[in-house]
């Protein structure tokens, strides 16, 4: 049987072994901090890819899309996002806070009828730029997610207040109910999604006919916007419509 080493030879061995263990430790911790970089890094390529892609297509755009738009593998975008909502939710956080902004300004309008204009106006620049924060607010309508709930609930009690208020000063036509006024605007959002193709925009002059025939005492038509679609762009937009000639054929 082996003679046991001297204290110093163990205490050394000891000294050795620890100095490996704080070795690797740090070396787990250099190499850590990288990957720490690399993941915030990918995190901002996602929610940039999405943010994009939902902007164009709205929230049918795939998880792949979103993968190979941000350059990286679907498993990394799992791991960061175990699933769509939680994707979404990352994304539209600050698309709330827009609408919170064009409410509050909405409802602080010197009369009722700006305060209606102005959130008529805030809201479908915003729908028209954004598909896929549009589709989230049509959508929490019937959602039981509380989140999509919240962002559609913030919108229907301020309208109802805008609406009481220009007809209460006599702006606004006595027999426009609030959801009127939401039918209109997901109407005059459906020529955005039109006239997109020939005309930037080319909602705003729809907005300016509905707005007239919403008056209660109409001071004469109101001067629209020049952006005026020709036969040729006409075409152009029904080819790219979904309900248009391409589909049909």
């Amino acid at each position: 049987m082996e003679d046991d080493p001297p204290d110093s030879v163990r205490r050394m061995a000891s000294a050795w072994k620890v100095g490996c263990v704080d070795m690797d430790q740090g070396n787990a911790t250099a190499t850590a901090r990288p990957l720490r970089r690399d993941a915030e890094r990918n995190r901002r390529l996602i929610l940039t890819a999405a943010r994009e892609l939902y902007a164009q297509r709205g929230l049918d755009a795939s998880f792949e899309a979103v993968a190979r738009e941000a350059g990286v593998g679907v498993g990394t975008l799992y791991r960061h996002f175990p699933n769509r909502q939680a994707l979404i939710d990352a994304l539209f956080k600050d698309g709330l806070e827009k609408i919170s902004q064009i409410v509050e300004e909405s409802l602080a309008a010197p009369r009722g009828w700006d305060g209606l204009r102005h959130f008529m106006v805030g809201m479908l620049e915003l729908q028209s730029r954004d598909r896929g924060l549009r589709d989230v607010i049509v959508l929490g309508r019937n959602s039981v997610d509380p989140g999509r709930r919240l962002m559609h609930d913030r919108l229907v009690e301020p309208l109802s207040q805008l609406v009481a208020r220009a007809q209460q000063e006599g702006d606004l036509r006595a027999d426009l109910t609030a959801i009127d006024i939401a039918v209109l605007e997901i109407a005059v959002l459906g020529t955005a999604d039109f006239t997109g193709a020939a005309i930037q925009d080319g909602w705003q002059r729809y907005l300016a006919i509905v707005l007239d025939g919403m008056r209660a005492r109409p001071a004469g038509p109101t001067e629209l916007p020049t952006a005026v679609m020709d036969a040729e762009q006409m075409d152009a937009c029904m080819v790219g419509w979904k309900y248009g000639f391409r589909e049909t054929r």
